[in-house]
């Protein structure tokens, strides 16, 4: 279905510019204001009442995906995909903590030199993109709600049954870390 597993975290995000306009955060960021639109542009940054909501693959309000890496504060990523490359682009093992979403259950996923352990062992991750928004519409509304995890192959399923507005794939878990890895995991190395 749809584009490549990888397409709900990358650059392909639609195109928003937030409510208010660069404002308070990011000037306090040191951001000017034409630095923030271009970030909006990108639908890199969305600033609402003049909060940073979203930094991807950061989330300025709480979201079911909490990410703790090691020597650093525990934070929210924006979706699954989102948590799942924050080790890779810190360069830290970590833990991540979800539910999901069908019924609560408890998710953890852990990297510890390299090596990720899930729990339940057959956790999975829906990579979904809502149909029925319109163009208008960034990524953390079409893509990051519908990229979740699921603590087995049959919640997924039975969510894509119940989400008939998806276009979605179901990703085992190493296709997720790649996915995660493949969008976030050099965000901060020097390219140069």
């Amino acid at each position: 279905m749809g584009a490549g597993p990888c397409c709900a975290a990358s650059s392909s995000r639609g195109r928003r510019r937030p409510p208010g306009g660069s404002c308070g955060a990011a000037a306090e960021a040191g951001l000017g204001a034409s630095a923030v639109d271009e970030l909006a542009a990108a639908d890199a940054v969305h600033i609402r009442d003049g909060v940073v909501t979203v930094a991807y693959p950061f989330s300025g309000t709480p979201t079911p995906h909490r990410v703790a890496l090691d020597g650093l504060p525990a934070v929210y990523a924006m979706c699954a995909i989102d948590a799942l490359g924050l080790p890779a682009m810190a360069g830290r093992d970590g833990r991540i903590t979800s539910a999901d979403p069908a019924d609560g259950t408890p998710i953890e996923v852990t990297v510890h030199n390299g090596t990720w352990s899930w729990t339940p062992a057959g956790t999975v991750v829906v990579a979904g993109r809502a149909t029925d928004c319109g163009s208008g519409c960034g990524s953390y509304e079409v893509m990051c709600p519908n990229t979740v995890f699921h603590a087995s192959p049959e919640s997924a399923h039975g969510y894509l049954a119940r989400h008939g507005n998806l276009d979605a794939q179901i990703l085992d878990r190493d296709t997720a870390i790649e996915c995660g890895r493949l969008n976030f995991g050099t965000l901060l190395t020097d390219q140069t």
